[in-house]
């Protein structure tokens, strides 16, 4: 499982699509807290802050995250480095595959994670930017100057990155499926606009409400801020570290069946 991991891992960072899917994910955030602040001392009028709020997490990791995904899967059927893989058995390949799926997502969102944290430990004044915020990083920027304590402020950006991972995970059945990331990166993107939508819905239905919270498409910015309590906070955590495991399952079932050619 390690020499699988390890050699899966070399790949991945061999891959140039992926590299460059990291340089863009990073300019972008850059980009993201850079126009946030011109908007909070108003170099940016308010009117422009939903051009910003299209550099957000929210936006990008929907995009880059389902790519991802897919070009790691997908370039194993294509260079046929899965037949080689097959020796492991099945289901240790599809714990590879979720493994290097949820470290590469977890990368993807450190560049808004350490966006946040500059503009913490910089004390960069980005109050006045609350309508480009679209997830705990620039909220919790935007709060730079109330008194959090830092294992409250860890734990929110613990609680983001497990979200994240299990939001975009469905996306991994999908790919072991079609094995195009053309197609997965649209599913992703769409899929992500549809649970936002029905986010708004369900909180507004008590009882669908209740049920969607079993999924990480409830864990939002109203559910993952420095407002929010510990409990809770963990509740986000457990509920997204099952879903991702059931997209692991779900994955499994897909690949057990599928046939290698």
């Amino acid at each position: 499982m390690k020499n699988l991991f390890t050699a899966t891992m070399y790949r991945v960072g061999k891959n140039t699509g992926i590299k460059i899917v990291l340089v863009i994910t990073t300019i972008v955030a850059c980009l993201y807290y850079v126009c946030g602040h011109m908007v909070a001392d108003g170099t940016i009028g308010m009117e422009s802050a939903g051009s910003v709020t299209g550099l957000g997490d929210a936006m990008i990791l929907w995009i880059f995250g389902p790519l991802f995904a897919a070009m790691v899967i997908g370039s194993d059927f294509e260079n046929k480095t899965i037949h080689a893989a097959l020796g492991y058995g099945r289901g240790k390949v599809i714990v590879n595959t979720m493994l290097i799926y949820a470290l590469g997502v977890t990368i993807l969102t450190l560049p808004y994670v350490l966006g946040s944290g500059i503009c913490l430990l910089g004390g960069i004044n980005m109050q006045g930017a609350e309508m480009t915020a679209v997830s705990a990083c620039m909220d919790s920027a935007i709060r730079y100057n109330e008194t959090y304590g830092i294992g409250k402020l860890l734990l929110v950006y613990l609680a983001f990155v497990c979200v994240t991972v299990a939001q975009i995970s469905i996306c991994v059945p999908v790919a072991i499926k079609v094995k195009k990331p053309v197609i997965v990166t649209a599913f992703g993107f769409f899929f992500g606009m549809i649970t936002a939508l029905l986010s708004t819905v369900a909180a507004q239905t008590e009882g669908l409400k209740a049920i969607y919270k079993l999924t990480p498409y409830a864990y939002g910015l109203s559910e993952v801020n420095l407002d929010v309590t510990v409990a809770d906070l963990l509740l986000s955590i457990f509920v997204s570290m099952i879903f991702t495991g059931l997209m692991g399952l779900v994955s499994w079932m897909l690949f057990r069946k599928a046939e290698i050619k």
